[in-house]
């Protein structure tokens, strides 16, 4: 797969990136500093690759636009491309003459006037202010598609450095408790693991004995006198 990238990179193709990201910064600027660094260093910088994350078209506003700098700039342009085509009809010509140097500049900066001026008159004052284009990104990244471990820690202090050192984790030793009570032989109490004494304490601690509901008791039962039964009731009526 690398081979296949790397064949159509050789011919100009548009491929993706490839590596390990060792470091990133907020400006080419750090990013080109962190790979001059190792190149001072004299390691092997093919494997490295900026790439430029959220890329944003910046047009930076340079100044005000006006008829008399459109000239002056047609002038100049014009009569640097004028200086170029009397040099080469000097060179050329079989008898030379001191009138083809003038004339040339001189016609170069009319013609430059002329489609400098032109084009200005025409948009009437709607783009009255001159700038610079740029592409810029809002942050670069530095990939590595070797020795990743070494450039990471080479560049982990680097000024601007945005990426975070990789933590490792250290294994704790099975042999020593742990402060949490994780495995099955600890007995944990609300998350953290008891201590021997805690644990002999709580084995030594007298159990309350449990005690009994009381029994509910009957009225009859309470005053101690037994029910009348009906019989007797009825031999105590008037007149028998």
């Amino acid at each position: 797969m690398s081979s296949n990238m790397q064949s159509m990179s050789a011919v100009g193709l548009p491929t993706p990136p490839t590596g390990t990201e060792v470091a990133s910064y907020r400006s080419y600027a750090e990013a080109q500093a962190a790979v001059d660094h190792l190149s001072d260093r004299e390691l092997d910088v093919r494997v490295l690759t900026i790439v430029g994350t959220d890329l944003r078209l910046v047009e930076r506003i340079t100044g005000r636009l006006t008829v008399g700098k459109v000239v002056l700039s047609g002038a100049l342009s014009g009569m640097w491309f004028g200086l170029f085509i009397s040099i080469l009809m000097t060179l050329w010509s079989s008898e030379p003459s001191y009138m083809i140097l003038p004339m040339g500049i001189a016609m170069g900066a009319l013609f430059g006037i002329i489609f400098n001026v032109v084009p200005y008159l025409m948009r009437r004052g709607e783009r009255d202010f001159t700038s610079a284009t740029q592409v810029v990104a809002s942050r670069y990244a530095v990939l590595a598609r070797e020795n990743v471990n070494e450039y990471r820690q080479i560049l982990a202090n680097s000024p601007g450095n945005l990426t975070r050192p990789v933590q490792t984790r250290v294994q704790s030793d099975p042999n020593v408790p742990t402060a949490f009570g994780s495995r099955p032989d600890e007995e944990p109490k609300y998350g953290v693991r008891l201590s021997d004494e805690e644990r002999q304490q709580r084995n030594e601690a007298p159990v309350a004995p449990a005690q009994d509901d009381p029994q509910p008791t009957t009225p009859d039962q309470g005053n101690g006198v037994a029910p009348e039964s009906s019989d007797s009731s009825e031999n105590n009526k008037p007149g028998d």
